[in-house]
């Protein structure tokens, strides 16, 4: 299970001290999940928008990828890395990490914790807030997932498939 060691170190003053308000707040010796989430963001958008693409090839959410498709596109997403994302191919001719990103949202997806091997990988690609950042969009699109194939959201009628679906 992947955790943050001496969070403290990694936090401004300004969320050191708003840290100690919500534990004292609280009357808890820890905020849980929150202390790791509390490491501000700070995934480049290419690798974000290609996280969220794995996220819905791993969950066979169509919605996700097709609200996503453009987004990803514009930051940088290639039409080779779509392809090796859409079948499953090794991402590591793409730079980033990308294959560690794979691997945090496969975990998370199957809810289970993130090895530590692979969130340390991850805070050595993109710093602690990075690798927070991507361990929280994949919890976040599992539920964005799992939110979309609740309700059947679908996309406007003429609008691509996504790619596991197509002949």
């Amino acid at each position: 299970m992947a955790t943050i060691r001496d969070i403290e170190r990694h936090l401004t003053p300004e969320l050191r001290a708003q840290r100690r308000e919500m534990l004292d707040t609280r009357g808890l010796p820890t905020l849980g999940f929150y202390e790791p989430l509390m490491a501000y963001p700070a995934l480049p958008a290419r690798v974000r928008e290609a996280e969220v693409l794995i996220a819905a090839v791993e969950q066979r959410s169509a919605f996700e990828w097709q609200t996503h498709a453009k987004t990803a596109a514009a930051a940088g997403v290639e039409p080779a890395l779509f392809d090796a994302i859409a079948a499953g191919r090794p991402l590591d001719g793409f730079g980033a990490a990308l294959d560690d990103v794979r691997a945090a949202v496969r975990s998370v997806v199957r809810a289970e914790a993130v090895a530590q091997d692979v969130f340390d990988r991850l805070t050595s690609a993109f710093g602690l807030a990075g690798a927070v950042e991507v361990v929280t969009l994949a919890a976040m699109y599992r539920m964005f997932a799992s939110l979309s194939a609740a309700f059947e959201s679908r996309m406007p009628e003429g609008t691509p498939p996504p790619p596991w679906t197509r002949p």
